[in-house]
């Protein structure tokens, strides 16, 4: 619709109010505005650099450009944007910025994974987006420079006719689900996310709530980056929703699933909205603050309409991290292969040289004392020469996050029995791989035998799912690597284990016995990262001393 020049105007005297703890608004505009409108505010999060993925970007902005014909609308994002994907990791999030700011994003808060980059390349590239930030539990207490003085603790939003006040909360359990190192300085933690206790971190959420009402907003909206689940408490959103009053919606994310709204009762038996919006923009959802005061939202899975200038442009960056992703990085004097000399795939029933390489990996740049890796995770060879970073993204292209756990050698003992079930002695059958399991686990810091002979006595759910051994083991002389030494594994003893996120917090592949055990805080990275870093940082590209022949960790008898 063309505008008149009195609209245009108009539209031109809206005041946008910008305050924080530090920095009281002044008095709102009272302004009495002729074309009101509807106010829409759309919401994603957990995109985790899915550029295209599902809905993609090019879906959000048609959406975003369609209500915006008739609607007021703003773009916030609940955090873990920059991380989660080749495009990011290849440009440590700039090309994902570039994106966001091509879409338009007007407010967004901090995920747990905002800040794996680091904080000195996380606060470049939040000023290079053109979004205010807000995040209402976080704070520096060093004395040295403050990378994050640009953060805002809340935002208002002054319409003129209807105030909305923006809080950003980021999950306190940060300071260990991304590298505690970057949180330290000359030896001391200098990052508070306010998590002295529950008490005092409902008791700041609240504070910032009245503040945003103390200056004339008339609905509060937290961008939460904590969790609906209950493996996040006490910290987790309805945790925040039960003991504070006054917000209208939590836009949350971090747990990675798709929760329509919900009502949740706060602190004072009222209604909150609950939403998540999943991973990778499967889903992206509107909240509407309409002119007669009630409020309406959609939660989108299906979009088919795509914006073609955010497509063309996304297309372009894709080029961008191709061509970043072709440059060599290593050369490498080994062929590694997930299969035998006559091409029939090996890394999912035995020992594979490049199956050790990738455990190693683990291993070395997590500094446990065992790692795991489930052979179904190693897609592909690599051929010696030249070696760019997708050839190695390539081998293990999932983009799981490296974890280190503690756990007991009796479930390491479980792990090992339930991923050797299928293992035969007999490897190929009728041209093909025989006795295959995804699960079946390329090691590190241990070593077993495999008992072909003794069925295998793991009881599993329908679905396949660990449930416990209940007879004779098939895996036996298992020792662990302890001061150069192989010794007899202690069931009773703990141990640093690494893997990913799908094995150690998942139960991929229905291995789900390390699933509640302790978290031990190390580097964050992503599963070909590792891979990456430690053939190009810690071997040189010198493989052949290492992983010419496998080395003995498997024997299947």
């Amino acid at each position: 619709m063309k505008k008149t020049l009195l609209s245009i105007i108009l539209s031109s005297l809206a005041i946008v109010s910008l305050t924080s703890c530090n920095n009281p608004a002044p008095n709102s505009s009272t302004t009495e505005y002729i074309n009101q409108k509807d106010i829409s505010v759309i919401y994603t999060s957990d995109v985790h650099c899915g550029l295209d993925d599902n809905l993609g970007y090019a879906s959000l902005a048609a959406y975003k450009k369609n209500l915006a014909k008739t609607n007021e609308v703003l773009l916030v994002d609940s955090g873990d944007f920059l991380q989660g994907d080749f495009v990011g990791a290849i440009s440590e999030g700039e090309y994902v910025v570039e994106v966001m700011n091509k879409v338009k994003y007007d407010i967004v808060t901090l995920g747990n994974h905002e800040f794996d980059y680091g904080i000195s390349t996380m606060a470049k590239r939040l000023r290079e987006l053109d979004s205010e930030i807000v995040c209402s539990n976080l704070k520096y207490t060093g004395s040295k420079e403050n990378k994050i003085d640009f953060f805002r603790t809340y935002f208002i939003k002054d319409y003129g006719y209807k105030k909305i006040g923006f809080i950003g909360l980021t999950t306190p359990f940060t300071l260990v689900d991304s590298d505690p190192t970057h949180f330290i300085e000359d030896g001391e933690t200098v990052y508070d996310f306010g998590s002295s206790s529950p008490e005092h971190f409902y008791k700041l959420v609240q504070d910032n709530i009245d503040e945003c009402k103390g200056h004339g907003a008339d609905y509060v909206v937290v961008l939460s980056h904590l969790g609906s689940l209950d493996n996040y408490k006490p910290y987790s959103s309805r945790d925040v929703i039960a003991n504070t009053s006054g917000v209208t919606a939590f836009l949350d994310g971090h747990a990675h699933v798709d929760l329509p709204f919900e009502e949740v009762l706060n602190k004072k038996n009222e209604k909150t909205l609950l939403v998540d919006t999943g991973y990778k923009m499967d889903v992206f959802a509107s909240l509407t603050f309409k002119k007669d005061g009630s409020i309406s939202h959609e939660f989108v899975t299906e979009y088919e309409e795509k914006d073609a200038e955010v497509a063309s442009f996304v297309q372009e960056i894709n080029a961008k991290a191709d061509e970043k992703g072709d440059k060599v990085v290593a050369n490498i004097d080994l062929d590694l292969k997930i299969t035998d000399d006559d091409g029939i795939r090996m890394i999912r029933t035995r020992e594979m040289p490049i199956g050790d390489l990738v455990a190693d990996g683990y291993r070395e740049i997590s500094g446990s004392m065992i790692s795991f890796v489930n052979g179904g995770g190693i897609r592909n060879n690599l051929n010696k020469g030249d070696v760019t970073y997708r050839d190695i993204m390539n081998v293990h292209p999932f983009g799981n996050e490296l974890l280190v756990k503690k756990t007991t050698g009796a479930k390491i003992l479980d792990y090992l029995e339930f991923v050797c079930m299928n293992t035969s002695m007999e490897r190929v059958k009728d041209g093909k791989p025989y006795g295959e399991s995804g699960a079946f686990a390329q090691v590190s810091g241990i070593k077993y035998q495999i008992d072909t002979s003794i069925p295998t006595s793991v009881v599993t759910t329908e679905a396949g799912e660990f449930i416990r051994v209940d007879g004779e083991r098939r895996v036996k002389n298992v020792q662990v690597l302890e001061n150069d030494t192989y010794v007899d594994i202690d069931p009773n003893k703990e141990y640093t284990i690494s893997s990913h996120n799908f094995l150690l917090n998942n139960g991929g592949d229905g291995a789900n016995m390390f699933m509640n055990d302790p978290v031990v805080p190390g580097p964050v990275m992503l599963d070909y990262e590792v891979v990456i870093n430690y053939i190009v940082d810690v071997l040189k590209g010198h493989l052949s001393e290492k992983y010419a022949t496998s080395t003995g960790r498997i024997e299947v008898i």
